[in-house]
């Protein structure tokens, strides 16, 4: 069997909680558990200011350097990219994979390992960022995703904006994934009301959790008095929603759990009629296919990440207004009939977005990026350095020997050393 010895690399990492973070560890142990040899790498955050360098508990490595950060977690100081350039050279990576092309260490990644080592390198986007990007922001993230050999986007929409972007064609989709056996068999939680409304999301305008509660309100003056809201999920925009329910006079039939466990999500998400996914900004929608796996209808948004997984009036509702989005969750919430029959088209929509199914499509990328390892990007700087050695670059040199010279490496000035995990051979490179 042919493995890959993959670094992934983000800003961003449980135990924050996000698309991104959850993205990550959901890949890794997919590729784990497949028998790659597969390593995470990132920093301290809020969450976790003083983690260990190398953590094991899931099984592979999670190695987390402690370095100047910004706010919003990220980091952007040369001591990280020192680091991060050490670690990816003396553990002889095949492959980096950067996550989140507003990850500024997922790009320093990138750069590091394609610009100055000849690693092949991929950049995946897990957001959509058209909206708002001004001029020299678009230039910056044009020279940051440069030396990636490949850019892929989480779903069909982040795609088409990454090829819009940055001019290319050739821009993958490689989607989130769930662990569906783990989202199945869970026991209902006695809640109140019917029908029962969810909202999984953070309290943000990006997120628009007002118009979950103008469905509520709709459904109230329509004499469904039952009706509730469940609201789980933090953000700046509480104390304004909580005002905005009084003004609709449904305070008392809406219910904000703030911050909850995964695990509880999954409670909330199997007792809940309905889950309401009111952006226009959803990348990909990990919370609706969670829910479809548990059998709950889903009404979204069109030209969002929803569309890969929800066939519009068979496995849940897509809207292309914020009218036509209240209208059909009004239909959904007053039609068990409906509701039960999308239900088990949800259940078999969610099953094609197995970790198990999706890592192969990951691994297909793999294997592109490492066919391409004689594509040349390295720094002009570097080149010269090379030259003035009398070792000048040799194309794909990295891939056919050259990551070689550091399997043996000893630890390097506090940078950590991970044996590969398995004695079968790395995916061939074809010479050139």
């Amino acid at each position: 069997m042919e493995t890959i010895r993959v670094l992934l690399a983000t800003d961003w990492y449980l135990p924050r909680r996000g698309g991104v973070e959850h993205a990550v560890h959901d890949l890794a142990r997919a590729l784990y558990e497949a028998g790659h040899d597969v390593v995470v790498v990132s920093h301290q955050n809020t969450i976790l200011p003083d983690p260990p360098l190398v953590d094991e508990k899931d099984g592979f490595p999670v190695v987390r350097f402690k370095v100047p950060l910004r706010p919003g977690n990220y980091t952007i100081s040369p001591q990280a990219a020192i680091k991060l350039f050490r670690f990816i050279k003396y553990n002889a990576f095949d492959l980096v994979n950067g996550h989140s092309i507003l990850s500024m260490f997922a790009l320093l990644a990138i750069h590091g390992a394609k610009g100055i080592l000849g690693i092949p390198t991929i950049a995946t986007n897990h957001s959509l960022i058209r909206d708002g990007l001004k001029l020299h922001t678009r230039l910056l993230l044009r020279y940051g995703v440069y030396r990636a050999d490949l850019l892929t986007g989480v779903s069909s929409v982040v795609a088409r904006e990454l090829e819009e972007i940055f001019g290319r064609n050739d821009v993958f989709v490689t989607p989130n994934c769930i662990r569906v056996d783990e989202w199945r068999n869970v026991e209902p939680k006695e809640l109140e009301g019917d029908p029962i409304l969810l909202l999984v999301s953070r309290l943000t305008e990006r997120k628009n959790p007002f118009l979950a509660i103008r469905v509520l309100k709709e459904l109230v003056s329509r004499g469904n008095s039952k009706a509730r809201l469940y609201i789980a999920g933090g953000g700046p925009l509480k104390g304004i929603l909580e005002k905005y329910a009084e003004t609709y006079g449904v305070e008392d039939k809406v219910f904000f759990l703030g911050e909850v466990e995964r695990a509880k999500v999954k409670e909330l998400m199997v007792s809940a009629d309905l889950l309401l996914m009111p952006s226009k900004h959803e990348a990909f929608g990990i919370a609706a296919l969670e829910a479809m796996a548990l059998g709950t209808p889903v009404v979204g948004m069109r030209e969002t990440g929803l569309e890969d997984f929800i066939s519009h009036e068979v496995s849940g509702m897509l809207a292309y207004s914020e009218d036509e989005f209240v209208k059909y969750a009004i239909t959904l919430a007053e039609d068990p009939q409906l509701r039960r029959k999308m239900s088990i088209q949800a259940r078999r929509s969610a099953e094609r977005f197995d970790c198990k199914s999706t890592v192969k499509i990951y691994l297909n990328v793999y294997r592109r990026a490492l066919d391409m390892c004689t594509r040349e990007k390295r720094l002009i700087v570097y080149r010269l350095y090379r030259m003035l050695r009398l070792n000048p670059v040799a194309p794909g040199e990295w891939c056919n020997g050259r990551k070689e010279e550091y399997y043996s490496a000893r630890n390097y000035d506090g940078i950590p050393i991970i044996r590969r995990r398995t004695r079968r051979p790395a995916i061939p490179v074809p010479q050139r």
